[in-house]
């Protein structure tokens, strides 16, 4: 699955995940491959990725995170 984090300014980040779990309105939800076509808001929180050989947490203040074809792009 692909991930691409987006700010105002710049790519935060873009590779290839196996799951990412987010912080939605009503609570965190988890990704993985094959998820069907999705859209959230984020509220403030932690987006967990989980890679090939290691976890990465990144800090965010909101945003949104939509899901399509394997490919997750979060705009934050």
């Amino acid at each position: 699955m692909k991930l691409k984090i987006i700010s105002s300014h710049k790519i935060l980040y873009q590779g290839d995940i196996i799951s990412i779990i987010a912080p939605g309105y009503q609570g965190y939800f988890q990704i993985l491959k094959n998820h069907a076509p999705f859209i959230s808001i984020l509220k403030s929180g932690f987006l967990k990725l989980e890679l090939k050989k290691n976890k990465k947490d990144i800090k965010i203040e909101g945003g949104l995170l939509q899901v399509k074809n394997n490919i997750v792009v979060v705009i934050l």
